[in-house]
């Protein structure tokens, strides 16, 4: 007979196999529909500006359909993972290179040393770093960098991350910080016994994430 314990495990399971399938079938028709805004754009968009700036709201939208689903598929992740001390700012440092590389994306990294660990969990921390950086990464203008600032604070490891962006405010920090039952991202703090905070002020969009620290 089954444990209870069991019984979870083969429920969260299900649960991710079920999400991966749903996820693979969004995606398609999520990137098909971001291909006929790029090609309507390229064909229409000197004929109107007012059809230019519709192709990149559709694109945001589709970004951020993505992102939804990947957050939901990390908050999946997070049952029964480990914590242990890690630095972050390596995780953070070796994505920053990766897409200074390949993305052409300026990333501002500023280590306010001697760094302590953060408590996190381990077999997710390069996973949530990459999908906080893709969130603001989908949401900032492209001709300015996203900083990132890392410092100890009373017992805390301190993540702040921030870009000028182009999209509503409101309508931003209600997708990185939701109503219960809450994002992924926040989740992962939560579980970790952290803080998050969202703010906004003019055009800039500022993420705040406390880890506990390990010394």
């Amino acid at each position: 007979m089954a444990s209870g314990v069991d019984r979870s495990l083969t429920v969260h399971e299900d649960q991710e196999q079920m999400l991966r399938h749903l996820a693979h079938e969004l995606r398609q028709p999520l990137s098909g529909i971001e291909s006929i805004a790029y090609y309507l754009d390229m064909v229409l968009a000197a004929e109107s500006p007012q059809i230019q700036l519709q192709c990149e709201r559709l694109r945001r939208m589709v970004q951020h359909a993505h992102w939804l689903i990947e957050d939901a598929a990390l908050a999946l992740r997070l049952q029964g993972t480990e914590l242990a001390p890690v630095c972050l700012q390596d995780h953070l440092i070796r994505i920053g290179t990766e897409m200074a590389l390949h993305e052409e994306r300026n990333l501002e990294i500023c280590l306010a040393e001697p760094l302590t660990r953060a408590l996190m969990p381990a077999e997710l921390t390069h996973a949530f770093c990459q999908h906080l950086l893709a969130f603001f990464r989908g949401v900032a203008q492209a001709r300015d960098p996203i900083r990132v600032n890392i410092e100890n604070e009373a017992g805390f490891v301190r993540l702040d991350i921030q870009a000028e962006v182009e999209a509503e405010l409101d309508d931003l920090l209600r997708a990185i910080d939701p109503p219960p039952p809450g994002s992924g991202v926040r989740r992962i703090v939560t579980y970790c016994s952290g803080q998050l905070q969202a703010m906004a002020e003019g055009q800039m969009l500022a993420l705040s994430v406390h880890f506990p620290s390990v010394e």
